[in-house]
C-alpha cells in the first residue's frame, strides 16, 4: 500500500469517526427537542393563551370587587363609629339628666 493510499485510509476513518459523533449529536438534540415538546404541547381544546387571559380577566374583577367590598366596609364603619357616639352622648346626657333630677 502506498503513502497515499494510507493517508486516504486514515482520513475515511476520521471522516467516518465525525459522521458517527454527529449523528451521535444529532439524535440526543431530536430526543431533546421531542421531551420539551411533550412538556409545552397543548392537548386542551383551547390555547392556553386565551385560557390564561380569561383567568386574569377573573382576577381582576375579583380584586375590582374587593375594592368595591372594602370601601363599603369602611362606610359601614364609619356609620358604627357615628352611631355609636351618638349613643355615647345620649347615655350621657341621660346620666346628666337622671342625676340632675334626682338631686
Amino acid at each position: 500500500m502506498t503513502a497515499g493510499g494510507t493517508v486516504l485510509v486514515a482520513l475515511l476513518g476520521v471522516g467516518a469517526e465525525f459522521m458517527r459523533r454527529q449523528a451521535k449529536a444529532i439524535s440526543e438534540v431530536a430526543g431533546h427537542a421531542l421531551e420539551a415538546r411533550d412538556q409545552v404541547a397543548n392537548t386542551h381544546s383551547t390555547n392556553l393563551r386565551d385560557d390564561l387571559d380569561a383567568v386574569a380577566y377573573r382576577i381582576d374583577r375579583v380584586l375590582a370587587l374587593q375594592e368595591a367590598h372594602s370601601a363599603e366596609i369602611a362606610a359601614l364603619r364609619s356609620d358604627i363609629a357615628h352611631e355609636r357616639r351618638e349613643r355615647l352622648a345620649v347615655a350621657e346626657r341621660l346620666d346628666d339628666h337622671v342625676a340632675a333630677t334626682a338631686a
